[in-house]
């Protein structure tokens, strides 16, 4: 009888030991589920905010260059955004090389653009912008700044940015 007892507990501790490894591969497995779940969840997330993000900027860019270019706004209204723009690329983390940099400053002191100087303001308002937003909220307004020269400059040579030639 001492012997049948001990493979009952022996089947019993057996028994007892695969539900709790089960158990356990069921909890880790469930975890490893969530944590896929979680991480997919966050990339949607950040996805949409991203997408978001970009349509309010687009809708401003256009906006503001829309009103440069009908005359609404001239270069002493974008003014204040010049001190703005010189603070985020004047230092020494932003994306843009040091030649960038400069380019930009000179640039945005000037008041009276060329095409090609206004293509180029807004090309590396577009690059400061894009790649430093995450760094310093206020990098939009370098790209608002550009989208207005851009309508205003477009305007005083009687012709329409490449984005709203349709308009």
């Amino acid at each position: 009888m001492g012997y049948t007892l001990i493979e009952f507990l022996v089947g019993i501790v057996t028994i007892v030991g695969f539900m709790y490894k089960f158990e356990r591969d069921t909890r880790s497995e469930l975890r490893a589920e969530l944590r896929t779940i979680i991480e997919e969840l966050r990339s949607e997330m950040r996805s949409g905010f991203n997408r978001l993000a970009n349509v309010i900027t687009s809708a401003n860019e256009i906006t503001i260059e829309y009103l440069g270019l009908r005359g609404v706004l001239n270069q002493g209204d974008v003014g204040f955004l010049r001190t703005v723009i010189k603070g985020p690329a004047s230092t020494a983390t932003n994306p843009l090389t040091p030649e960038e940099r400069r380019r930009l400053l000179e640039l945005v002191d000037k008041d009276d653009l060329t095409i090609e100087e206004v293509e180029e303001l807004y090309m590396l308002a577009r690059k400061l912008y894009e790649e430093y937003i995450d760094k310093i909220p206020d990098a939009f307004k370098a790209l608002l700044y550009a989208a207005a020269m851009r309508g205003i400059t477009y305007r005083k040579y009687g012709l329409k940015p490449p984005n709203l030639s349709q308009a």
